[in-house]
Protein backbone atom coordinates (compact mmCIF):
# COMPACT_ATOMS: atom_id res chain seq x y z
CA UNK A 1 0.00 0.00 0.00
CA UNK A 2 1.18 3.58 -0.58
CA UNK A 3 2.38 5.74 2.26
CA UNK A 4 -0.70 6.79 4.34
CA UNK A 5 -0.07 10.44 3.53
CA UNK A 6 -0.24 9.68 -0.18
CA UNK A 7 -3.60 7.95 0.18
CA UNK A 8 -5.17 11.43 0.03
CA UNK A 9 -4.10 11.57 -3.63
CA UNK A 10 -5.56 9.69 -6.58
CA UNK A 11 -3.40 9.48 -9.69
CA UNK A 12 -5.32 10.20 -12.92
CA UNK A 13 -3.94 9.18 -16.30
CA UNK A 14 -5.57 9.72 -19.68
CA UNK A 15 -4.23 7.15 -22.10
CA UNK A 16 -4.30 6.87 -25.86
CA UNK A 17 -2.10 4.20 -27.45
CA UNK A 18 0.33 4.55 -24.55
CA UNK A 19 1.36 0.92 -24.20
CA UNK A 20 5.05 1.65 -24.69
CA UNK A 21 5.28 4.07 -21.76
CA UNK A 22 2.39 3.74 -19.33
CA UNK A 23 3.88 0.87 -17.31
CA UNK A 24 6.79 3.06 -16.17
CA UNK A 25 4.35 5.81 -15.19
CA UNK A 26 2.26 3.40 -13.11
CA UNK A 27 5.18 1.54 -11.57
CA UNK A 28 6.84 4.76 -10.36
CA UNK A 29 4.48 4.53 -7.36
CA UNK A 30 3.22 0.93 -7.04
CA UNK A 31 -0.27 0.52 -5.55
CA UNK A 32 -1.01 4.26 -5.60
CA UNK A 33 -4.79 4.75 -6.00
CA UNK A 34 -5.13 5.34 -9.74
CA UNK A 35 -7.83 5.98 -12.31
CA UNK A 36 -6.91 5.40 -15.96
CA UNK A 37 -9.20 6.78 -18.66
CA UNK A 38 -8.44 4.99 -21.90
CA UNK A 39 -9.54 7.06 -24.90
CA UNK A 40 -10.14 4.17 -27.32
CA UNK A 41 -6.55 2.92 -27.55
CA UNK A 42 -5.85 0.40 -30.30
CA UNK A 43 -2.88 -1.12 -28.46
CA UNK A 44 -2.56 -2.96 -25.14
CA UNK A 45 -2.66 0.12 -22.90
CA UNK A 46 -5.79 -0.94 -21.01
CA UNK A 47 -4.53 -4.48 -20.46
CA UNK A 48 -1.25 -3.20 -19.01
CA UNK A 49 -3.13 -0.98 -16.57
CA UNK A 50 -5.45 -3.77 -15.44
CA UNK A 51 -2.41 -5.78 -14.36
CA UNK A 52 -1.63 -3.14 -11.70
CA UNK A 53 -3.30 -3.25 -8.30
CA UNK A 54 -5.40 -0.40 -6.93
CA UNK A 55 -5.98 0.81 -10.51
CA UNK A 56 -9.40 1.44 -12.02
CA UNK A 57 -9.50 1.38 -15.81
CA UNK A 58 -12.34 3.00 -17.74
CA UNK A 59 -12.44 2.45 -21.49
CA UNK A 60 -14.45 5.27 -23.05
CA UNK A 61 -14.83 3.65 -26.47
CA UNK A 62 -14.09 6.98 -28.12
CA UNK A 63 -11.42 9.66 -28.15
CA UNK A 64 -13.16 12.86 -27.12
CA UNK A 65 -9.88 14.57 -26.21
CA UNK A 66 -7.61 14.98 -23.21
CA UNK A 67 -9.86 17.37 -21.30
CA UNK A 68 -12.90 15.13 -21.68
CA UNK A 69 -10.85 12.21 -20.43
CA UNK A 70 -9.66 14.12 -17.37
CA UNK A 71 -13.22 15.19 -16.58
CA UNK A 72 -14.36 11.56 -16.81
CA UNK A 73 -11.66 10.74 -14.30
CA UNK A 74 -12.60 13.56 -11.91
CA UNK A 75 -16.09 12.03 -11.71
CA UNK A 76 -14.55 8.86 -10.23
CA UNK A 77 -12.34 10.58 -7.64
CA UNK A 78 -13.24 11.70 -4.11
CA UNK A 79 -9.79 12.05 -2.53
CA UNK A 80 -8.64 15.54 -1.50
CA UNK A 81 -6.09 15.73 -4.29
CA UNK A 82 -5.83 14.44 -7.84
CA UNK A 83 -2.46 13.94 -9.52
CA UNK A 84 -3.05 14.43 -13.24
CA UNK A 85 -0.09 12.96 -15.10
CA UNK A 86 0.64 12.08 -18.71
CA UNK A 87 1.28 8.39 -19.43
CA UNK A 88 4.75 9.28 -20.69
CA UNK A 89 5.70 11.10 -17.47
CA UNK A 90 7.25 9.60 -14.35
CA UNK A 91 6.84 10.94 -10.83
CA UNK A 92 7.88 8.79 -7.87
CA UNK A 93 6.63 8.68 -4.28
CA UNK A 94 9.31 10.95 -2.83
CA UNK A 95 8.52 13.69 -5.35
CA UNK A 96 4.79 13.27 -4.81
CA UNK A 97 5.36 13.62 -1.07
CA UNK A 98 7.20 16.90 -1.73
CA UNK A 99 4.14 18.18 -3.59
CA UNK A 100 1.91 17.18 -0.70
CA UNK A 101 4.26 18.87 1.80
CA UNK A 102 4.03 22.03 -0.32
CA UNK A 103 0.23 21.81 -0.29
CA UNK A 104 0.21 21.65 3.50
CA UNK A 105 2.47 24.69 3.64
CA UNK A 106 0.27 26.74 1.30
CA UNK A 107 -3.40 25.95 2.06
CA UNK A 108 -4.63 28.54 -0.44
CA UNK A 109 -3.15 26.63 -3.35
CA UNK A 110 -5.53 25.01 -5.78
CA UNK A 111 -2.85 23.51 -7.99
CA UNK A 112 0.78 22.48 -7.33
CA UNK A 113 3.21 21.15 -9.90
CA UNK A 114 6.75 19.78 -9.96
CA UNK A 115 9.55 20.94 -12.20
CA UNK A 116 9.40 19.02 -15.48
CA UNK A 117 12.64 17.55 -16.84
CA UNK A 118 13.48 15.41 -19.85
CA UNK A 119 15.13 11.99 -19.60
CA UNK A 120 18.54 13.69 -19.41
CA UNK A 121 17.42 15.82 -16.47
CA UNK A 122 17.26 19.03 -18.51
CA UNK A 123 14.45 21.30 -17.21
CA UNK A 124 11.51 22.07 -19.44
CA UNK A 125 9.68 25.41 -19.45
CA UNK A 126 6.91 24.21 -17.15
CA UNK A 127 5.68 27.44 -15.50
CA UNK A 128 4.87 30.84 -16.92
CA UNK A 129 2.49 33.75 -17.15
CA UNK A 130 -0.98 33.02 -18.51
CA UNK A 131 -0.93 32.40 -22.27
CA UNK A 132 -2.77 35.62 -23.14
CA UNK A 133 -0.26 37.56 -21.02
CA UNK A 134 2.77 36.11 -22.81
CA UNK A 135 2.25 38.13 -25.98
CA UNK A 136 5.55 39.37 -27.34
CA UNK A 137 7.64 36.95 -25.28
CA UNK A 138 9.90 34.57 -27.20
CA UNK A 139 8.80 30.95 -27.09
CA UNK A 140 12.42 29.77 -26.81
CA UNK A 141 13.26 31.56 -23.59
CA UNK A 142 13.96 29.33 -20.57
CA UNK A 143 13.97 31.14 -17.26
CA UNK A 144 16.04 29.39 -14.58
CA UNK A 145 14.12 27.40 -12.01
CA UNK A 146 13.47 29.33 -8.79
CA UNK A 147 15.22 28.17 -5.64
CA UNK A 148 11.95 27.66 -3.78
CA UNK A 149 8.22 27.43 -4.32
CA UNK A 150 6.82 30.21 -6.48
CA UNK A 151 3.38 31.32 -7.63
CA UNK A 152 2.68 31.11 -11.36
CA UNK A 153 -0.19 31.74 -13.74
CA UNK A 154 0.49 28.61 -15.79
CA UNK A 155 1.73 25.15 -14.79
CA UNK A 156 2.47 22.39 -17.27
CA UNK A 157 -0.26 19.82 -17.84
CA UNK A 158 2.33 17.02 -18.06
CA UNK A 159 2.09 16.49 -14.28
CA UNK A 160 0.28 18.50 -11.64
CA UNK A 161 -1.63 18.01 -8.40
CA UNK A 162 -5.00 19.76 -8.11
CA UNK A 163 -7.53 19.99 -5.31
CA UNK A 164 -10.30 17.68 -6.46
CA UNK A 165 -13.07 19.90 -5.11
CA UNK A 166 -11.58 22.95 -6.84
CA UNK A 167 -11.36 21.10 -10.16
CA UNK A 168 -15.01 20.14 -9.86
CA UNK A 169 -16.01 23.61 -8.66
CA UNK A 170 -14.73 25.26 -11.84
CA UNK A 171 -16.28 22.58 -14.05
CA UNK A 172 -13.10 20.69 -14.87
CA UNK A 173 -11.48 21.13 -18.26
CA UNK A 174 -13.26 22.91 -21.09
CA UNK A 175 -14.01 20.01 -23.45
CA UNK A 176 -14.15 22.33 -26.45
CA UNK A 177 -10.34 21.99 -26.41
CA UNK A 178 -9.65 18.61 -27.98
CA UNK A 179 -5.89 18.89 -27.57
CA UNK A 180 -3.46 21.70 -26.67
CA UNK A 181 -3.97 24.80 -24.52
CA UNK A 182 -6.61 23.10 -22.38
CA UNK A 183 -4.13 23.25 -19.50
CA UNK A 184 -3.59 26.98 -20.08
CA UNK A 185 -7.34 27.56 -19.89
CA UNK A 186 -7.71 25.30 -16.83
CA UNK A 187 -4.92 27.11 -14.97
CA UNK A 188 -6.39 30.54 -15.67
CA UNK A 189 -9.83 29.49 -14.44
CA UNK A 190 -8.36 28.10 -11.20
CA UNK A 191 -6.56 31.41 -10.62
CA UNK A 192 -9.69 33.34 -11.58
CA UNK A 193 -11.62 31.37 -8.93
CA UNK A 194 -9.24 32.75 -6.28
CA UNK A 195 -6.78 29.89 -5.82
CA UNK A 196 -3.03 30.09 -6.21
CA UNK A 197 -0.95 27.94 -8.54
CA UNK A 198 2.44 26.95 -7.18
CA UNK A 199 5.52 25.49 -8.80
CA UNK A 200 7.48 23.36 -6.33
CA UNK A 201 10.95 23.03 -7.91
CA UNK A 202 12.03 20.75 -5.06
CA UNK A 203 9.92 18.08 -6.75
CA UNK A 204 10.47 16.89 -10.29
CA UNK A 205 8.78 14.68 -12.87
CA UNK A 206 10.47 13.25 -15.95
CA UNK A 207 8.48 13.76 -19.15
CA UNK A 208 9.55 11.82 -22.22
CA UNK A 209 7.15 13.69 -24.52
CA UNK A 210 5.73 12.66 -27.87
CA UNK A 211 6.17 8.92 -27.33
CA UNK A 212 2.54 7.81 -27.38
CA UNK A 213 2.13 7.90 -31.16
CA UNK A 214 4.69 7.29 -33.95
CA UNK A 215 5.57 10.31 -36.13
CA UNK A 216 4.05 10.67 -39.62
CA UNK A 217 2.88 13.46 -41.93
CA UNK A 218 -0.74 12.57 -41.15
CA UNK A 219 -0.17 12.78 -37.40
CA UNK A 220 1.85 15.99 -37.84
CA UNK A 221 -1.10 17.51 -39.72
CA UNK A 222 -3.65 16.47 -37.10
CA UNK A 223 -1.44 17.58 -34.22
CA UNK A 224 -0.92 21.07 -35.60
CA UNK A 225 -4.53 21.32 -36.76
CA UNK A 226 -5.64 20.94 -33.15
CA UNK A 227 -2.88 23.29 -31.99
CA UNK A 228 -4.11 26.04 -34.32
CA UNK A 229 -7.77 25.43 -33.52
CA UNK A 230 -7.20 25.39 -29.77
CA UNK A 231 -5.07 28.53 -29.83
CA UNK A 232 -7.85 30.38 -31.64
CA UNK A 233 -10.40 29.06 -29.14
CA UNK A 234 -8.24 30.24 -26.25
CA UNK A 235 -7.93 33.68 -27.81
CA UNK A 236 -11.69 33.87 -28.31
CA UNK A 237 -12.29 33.05 -24.65
CA UNK A 238 -9.63 35.25 -23.08
CA UNK A 239 -8.99 38.07 -25.56
CA UNK A 240 -12.42 38.36 -27.15
CA UNK A 241 -13.78 37.31 -30.57
CA UNK A 242 -12.71 40.42 -32.46
CA UNK A 243 -9.10 40.21 -31.39
CA UNK A 244 -9.07 36.47 -32.03
CA UNK A 245 -10.19 37.05 -35.63
CA UNK A 246 -7.55 39.72 -36.18
CA UNK A 247 -4.79 37.52 -34.75
CA UNK A 248 -5.87 34.57 -36.88
CA UNK A 249 -5.87 36.71 -40.03
CA UNK A 250 -2.44 38.02 -39.06
CA UNK A 251 -1.05 34.49 -38.63
CA UNK A 252 -2.61 33.05 -41.80
CA UNK A 253 -0.38 34.59 -44.56
CA UNK A 254 2.88 33.40 -42.99
CA UNK A 255 1.48 29.92 -42.35
CA UNK A 256 0.18 29.71 -45.92
CA UNK A 257 3.49 30.87 -47.42
CA UNK A 258 5.50 28.36 -45.37
CA UNK A 259 3.10 25.55 -46.26
CA UNK A 260 3.34 26.27 -49.99
CA UNK A 261 7.14 26.63 -49.95
CA UNK A 262 7.67 23.43 -47.99
CA UNK A 263 5.23 21.56 -50.23
CA UNK A 264 7.10 22.72 -53.35
CA UNK A 265 10.47 21.66 -51.88
CA UNK A 266 9.19 18.27 -50.75
CA UNK A 267 9.48 18.92 -47.03
CA UNK A 268 6.28 16.96 -46.43
CA UNK A 269 6.42 16.65 -42.65
CA UNK A 270 6.83 20.36 -42.00
CA UNK A 271 4.41 21.21 -44.80
CA UNK A 272 1.80 19.00 -43.15
CA UNK A 273 2.33 20.85 -39.87
CA UNK A 274 1.91 24.25 -41.55
CA UNK A 275 -1.22 23.21 -43.47
CA UNK A 276 -2.61 21.71 -40.29
CA UNK A 277 -1.93 24.85 -38.24
CA UNK A 278 -3.45 27.08 -40.94
CA UNK A 279 -6.59 25.01 -41.34
CA UNK A 280 -7.02 24.60 -37.60
CA UNK A 281 -6.62 28.33 -37.01
CA UNK A 282 -9.26 29.23 -39.58
CA UNK A 283 -11.63 26.36 -38.76
CA UNK A 284 -12.84 28.13 -35.64
CA UNK A 285 -14.41 30.75 -37.92
CA UNK A 286 -15.26 28.80 -41.05
CA UNK A 287 -16.58 25.49 -39.79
Amino acid sequence: MPDPDLSSITRLIVSYNSGQVIADCLDAIPDQPTVVIDNDSKDNSAQICRQRSNTKVIETGTNAGFGAGVNRGFAEIDTAWTLVINPDAILDASNLQRLLDCAQKYPGAGMIAPAIVDNDGVPDHSHDKALHRRLGMTRKRLDPLPEGAVCAEFLSGAAFMVRTDVAKKIGGFDEAFFLFYEDDDFCWRIADAGYSLILEPGASAMHLGGTSTPPSARIAYRRDYHMGRSLTLYRQKHLGPTRAVLMALSDAPALCAKAILRSLTGNWSKAARDWGRLNGTLSRFFG
